[in-house]
This record gives structure tokens, C-alpha cells and sequence, in this order.
């Protein structure tokens, strides 16, 4: 192989990306390494099939021929993208191996004893989604599918035990964050990788919990009979909505999954003049302080964030770093977005993708079939 390719697999709504690097061997013999990002997909609709995973897996193998991958790497502890892999190992019986693992910085079993208002933080967000999911279970007539999915996608029980396992993918296991040495954390001699986020003290990215009124009445402060929905939204769903704003909870369960979404590897690949960038699902948080770190630069692909959803995109000023108009050195530029429509409400953003769209060439896991993939190739 002598271009670089990014092959990014149709998980439905998750992540799966294999980057394939031409390099050279200590003795200078030529030899393509090869780096997973993520495996997984929703437990939940239509956006989680299981049964993906598996010629996904194939493929994997088949360009991996015997040898194990040079690193994977976990961007963030959310099911859809941690689930795939423990599924090939006690599903399909297939596991694969690798030199390198690189697991968000959070994940560490010894992180939250190094860092105490980390620990406090996850904690409230925990007993906050116990408290939401006693509630829903008792009200079911609040569950949507989108609810449910958020749900799943943050359950610390079933994320906990994939954890456990991709601990174990490596050889070495690494736990980065920005400023962290990776240096021969893999042997690169033509690549260079550089690691632009998370940062290492993860507390900065949970929010406060907000009361919620999970055991009281409702607050008629804001009346059912005030409200209406607006034209071609189903009514049902924009009054279970109001209702959970009402109770309190909305907020914090989305709270939960942004704090997951910003402690993401994001991290930069250099190859012959191409500059890649993977953002796993870091949202407004982490782009913020990436900026004003001074790390971003411009890029000639870009993995979206968060399945093309708003909260991916990163605002104005920081995406004209990352993709300017026009390219500053007029080489051509991709992105690609991995998702599935209706798993999460408004996902994926028909203005994150004209953005993107007016920008770059945008790439859809959309556009080809199940399980299948799509190449982006950067030459020599």
C-alpha cells in the first residue's frame, strides 16, 4: 500500500474507523500499520443491529492478515463505541489483538482515586441517571426511543464490563490525554500522532445536577394548556417532552452524555504533508478548550463529532481553524459523518451538514449499505 485510506465501516447509529499507514520497518523494509478506532453501535431501534459487527469484523482480519493492529483506540467510554469488540469475543468468538491501546485517560481503574473532584462529579451523575432510570421505568409513557437510546448508551453497569474487557486489547495499554507520551506508543517512522484532548483532570468537563422533581407532582407553573406543539411535530412527543423539562431530568441526562462525549481522544495524524483528524463525539466543551489551548489547526479530514448532531459541530471561530475556507494549501478536504436518523432526536443536523457540506467533501455512513464501508485515500 503506498497512499494512506481511512476506511470507515456502516455500524448504523456508532463508530467503527480503520486507518491503514504505509511506514517503514526498523530496517527500513516497507510495511502498511494498521489503527481501529472504536467498534460499537446503540443497544437500542433501529440504529443498533449486532449482526453488523460481523463482516465488519472479517474485513478487519482480512486486511490485518495474521498480524495484530499497530493500536485501537477507545475515544470514550459511551456503548457505541465500546460494544462491538467484546460482542465479536463472546458472540462470534473473534477477538482481536493489538500492539497498542489507547483508552480515554477516565478509564484508568485508578483514575478517580488520583482524582477526587473527578470522583465526586461522576458520582452525582451517577446516582442522577439511577434516579432517571427508577423514574422512567415507573413512567413508561415518558420512554421515546431517542430517551431510550440515550439511556442505554450511558448505563455505567454495561459500560463498565466493556471497559473491562478493551483494558485487555493491548499489549500495552495506554490511558492519554493531552500532554501525555505517546512517543513509540506506536512506532511511527513516516506518522506522526499527537494528541489534542481530552485533558487529564476530567472533572472540568461534568456539570452540575440540576434538582429534579422525580417523586413530586408536576409544577403547574408551567401548564400542559399554555403549550402547543409546533406545526408537523407529533403531539404526543412534544408534551412527554415539556413534561420531562418540567420534572427536571432532561437536562441532566443530556448533562451525562456530553460529560462521556468531551473526555474523547481527539487526536491528530500527520502522514507526507496530509493532516487527519478524529474528534470521537467531542462536543461544544472540549472543542472550546482545544481552541483556546492553541492546538487546532487546519486539517484535510475531519472525523464529525457526535454523529453529526449540533452539539458536535465546533462554533464558528474554531471551525474556520479547523476547516478555513478556502484550504490553505488547495489540497482537497473530506469529512465523514457515522450515524443513523432517528436514534437521537435531530441527529444528524441538516445545518451541521450543509456547513460541513459548504467546507469540505461530506462523507455519510448513510450512503452505503449495512455493514459495509467507505474508503477516503490520500496519496503519496
Amino acid at each position: 500500500m503506498e497512499a494512506l485510506r481511512v476506511r470507515c465501516y456502516n455500524v448504523r447509529f456508532g463508530d467503527a474507523i480503520l486507518i491503514s499507514i504505509p511506514d517503514r520497518t526498523a530496517a527500513g523494509s516497507p510495511i502498511t500499520r494498521h489503527m481501529l478506532i472504536d467498534m460499537g453501535n446503540v443497544l437500542s431501534g433501529a440504529g443498533g443491529q449486532d449482526e453488523l459487527f460481523a463482516p465488519i469484523i472479517q474485513d478487519i482480519q482480512s486486511q490485518l492478515r495474521g498480524r495484530p493492529l499497530d493500536l485501537y483506540v477507545m475515544t470514550h467510554e459511551h456503548l457505541d463505541h465500546v460494544q462491538g469488540l467484546p460482542y465479536a469475543h463472546t458472540k462470534l468468538g473473534i477477538s482481536l489483538q493489538a500492539r497498542h491501546a489507547w483508552l480515554t485517560a477516565s478509564a484508568a481503574p485508578d483514575y478517580y482515586d488520583r482524582h477526587p473532584e473527578a470522583r465526586r462529579r461522576l458520582e452525582a451523575l451517577r446516582q442522577a441517571y439511577a434516579q432517571i432510570e427508577r423514574f422512567l421505568s415507573a413512567s413508561p409513557s415518558l420512554l421515546s426511543p431517542a430517551l431510550q437510546a440515550v439511556l442505554n448508551n450511558n448505563n455505567p453497569r454495561q459500560t463498565g464490563d466493556c471497559v473491562d474487557f478493551l483494558r485487555s486489547v493491548g499489549r500495552k495499554t495506554w490511558y492519554v490525554y493531552r500532554g501525555y507520551d505517546i512517543s513509540r506508543r506506536p512506532a511511527l517512522r513516516d506518522a506522526k500522532l499527537e494528541i489534542w484532548a481530552p485533558e487529564e483532570d476530567a472533572s472540568i468537563y461534568y456539570s452540575p445536577i440540576l434538582p429534579m422533581a422525580l417523586n413530586a407532582p408536576a409544577d403547574f407553573s408551567l401548564a400542559l394548556d399554555t403549550l402547543s406543539p409546533p406545526a408537523g411535530v407529533d403531539a404526543g412527543t412534544f408534551y412527554n417532552l415539556v413534561e420531562m423539562r418540567r420534572r427536571g431530568f432532561m437536562d441532566n441526562l443530556l448533562a451525562i452524555d456530553r460529560a462521556a462525549n468531551n473526555t474523547s481522544i481527539v487526536f491528530g495524524l500527520e502522514w507526507r504533508g496530509w493532516r487527519l483528524l478524529f474528534a470521537g463525539d467531542a462536543e461544544i466543551r472540549s472543542w472550546q478548550t482545544m481552541f483556546h489551548k492553541g492546538i487546532l489547526r487546519p486539517v484535510h479530514f475531519l472525523k464529525v463529532s457526535h454523529h453529526g448532531s449540533f452539539n458536535g459541530l465546533p462554533p464558528a471561530p474554531i471551525l474556520d481553524t479547523v476547516l478555513p475556507q478556502p484550504a490553505p494549501d488547495g489540497r482537497p478536504r473530506h469529512a465523514v459523518v457515522s450515524t443513523f436518523p432517528g436514534t437521537y432526536n435531530n441527529v444528524p443536523d441538516a445545518v451541521v451538514l450543509e456547513e460541513l457540506a459548504a467546507r469540505c467533501t461530506l462523507h455519510s455512513t448513510l450512503e452505503i449499505p449495512d455493514g459495509a464501508y467507505l474508503d477516503i485515500v490520500f496519496p503519496p
